[in-house]
């Protein structure tokens, strides 16, 4: 049953692209994202040679636009959901010795991890030949990076707590009075 409606589903779409061609209307193959092709976007082989720059042009402030997009939705989400996701699970872990919030910031804080290395190695692809777009792509990597080592310090750090290897946790604590 399903198999039979799909194959009448699939000559359905055939013969309306035929039809389509039929008529002279210019159907375009979608290539934009390369990964996910949603739309046709060929710069070069679409805009006359003179109007090229000026898309370039408008094309790049589209991607610093949705850059600029994602860096705020970042800022706003971000530090709330760094807070809730894994500081709070570790702050409680800490404080009551649970494996649970562990388990929790563990989960999460891997993901954080995975986030600031795509950062770090991340999109910078897509400004080939605008020297200032390298610079700042090397001052982006370089915070991230930073943020990357620091984490996985962090890591490290609170795995030996909850394994109980940290020297830290086995001290005992004397007070001078």
């Amino acid at each position: 049953m399903k198999i039979a409606t799909l194959k009448t589903w699939y000559m359905l779409a055939n013969w309306f692209r035929y039809s389509l061609v039929k008529s002279g209307a210019v159907i375009d193959n979608n290539n934009w994202p390369s990964f996910y092709p949603l739309v046709h976007h060929d710069i070069a082989g679409d805009i006359p040679i003179h109007l090229q720059r000026i898309q370039y042009v408008a094309y790049a402030t589209l991607l610093a636009g949705v850059y600029i997009f994602f860096s705020i939705i970042y800022f706003l989400l971000g530090p709330p959901g760094a807070f809730y996701f894994w500081y709070r699970p570790l702050y409680r872990a800490f404080r009551k010795n649970n494996g649970m919030n562990f388990g929790c910031f563990f989960f999460n804080y891997a993901y954080h991890i995975v986030f600031f290395g795509f950062a770090a190695i991340g999109p910078r692809i897509l400004f080939s030949g605008l020297h200032f777009a390298y610079i700042m792509s090397f001052i982006g990597f370089g915070f991230f990076a930073t943020e990357l080592v620091l984490s996985i310090w962090v890591m490290q750090k609170v795995y030996r707590v909850f394994r109980g290897n940290d020297k830290a946790t086995t001290a005992p604590i004397s007070i001078a009075l």
